[in-house]
Parts: structure tokens; sequence; C-alpha cells
């Protein structure tokens, strides 16, 4: 396996950027616990604050989806990124919307619906991303730089909320 120079803070970045936006997440639960909205039959506090994970699988699409533009050599890979985490997360806040904004009907209905489809955009997006390059130009990490960072951004995220979620519980 060949070693390259960018692998290093491609996986540093990775995991570090990975690891801030669980913690963030977890924040986001804590005080959607505490202060989170709440009206006639329905409420973000408490157990309501389950809403915040559903932004999980937009991060992982937002990080997936530039890890896999960057390594085919896309010169707007963060632009791709964030696009397709701004997608993930505009998914996210209709399926938190739908229980105030239209009752629990609809929540139940439609709200399985936009979840799976969250889940889905979470793969959807980085293979889009891994399905297009720019003809001619080098790839700037190997294959294996570009996977393994794909792997910390998992595990960044999932301790970013693990370690947050420990010290600042959304139920406390």
């Amino acid at each position: 396996m060949q070693s390259s120079p960018r692998a290093a803070p491609a996986l540093g970045a990775a995991l570090f950027l990975g690891l801030l936006a669980g913690a963030a997440v977890s924040v986001l639960a804590f005080y959607l616990a505490r202060y989170g909205p709440s009206g006639e039959g329905w409420s973000f506090r408490g157990n309501g604050a389950l809403a915040a994970y559903t932004v999980v699988p937009a991060i992982l699409a937002a990080g997936w989806s530039a890890v896999a533009a960057y390594y085919r050599g896309r010169t707007g890979w963060l632009t791709f990124g964030l696009a397709a985490g701004l997608i993930g997360l505009l998914l996210a806040l209709a399926d938190a919307s739908l229980l105030p904004l239209f009752g629990p009907g609809f929540d139940q209905t439609l709200g399985a619906i936009l979840l799976l489809v969250l889940l889905l955009w979470a793969f959807a997006a980085p293979a889009i991303a891994a399905a297009t390059s720019v003809p001619g130009r080098p790839r700037p990490v190997p294959m294996s730089v570009a996977l393994g960072s794909a792997g910390l951004w998992l595990v960044g995220t999932l301790a970013g909320l693990i370690v947050i979620g420990v010290v600042l519980p959304a139920g406390s």
C-alpha cells in the first residue's frame, strides 16, 4: 500500500469533525430535553428530545459525501458534502415538524416514510458522489484513505454523541 502525504490530515480531520458533529447533536438533545418547544399533546422536552438524533443520518450523509467527492477528484467536494447534509437536515426538520404542525395522524403516517427516506439519503448521497469523477484528474488520496476517513467520520460522530451524552445526558 502506498502512503499518501494527505492521509494523516484527511483521517484526522474526519475523526475530529465527526466528533464535533456528534457532540453538537448531543448538546442539541440536552437543550431540547430541557427547554424544547411544546404544545397541546406534543413536546420536544423529555423523550421528545429524541427528535434531535434524526440529525445523525444528515451528518453521515454530509461527511461521507464529502469524502467520496474528494476521493473522486471533485473540486467542489466540500460544497457537495454540505449540500448533502443540508438535504438530510431538511428531511429531519420536515419529520420533526409533522407532529406540531399537522398532529399525530400525519406524524404516524408520514413520519416513518420521512425517516426511511432520510436513512436512505445517508447512503444515496455518498453513492452519488462516488459515481461521479473528474476525467483526467488524479485522486488526491488512495481509496484506503477515503474508506478510512469515511469510517472515522462514523466513529467520530458516534464517539461525540456518546461522550457528550454521558457528560450532558439529555434527560437530566
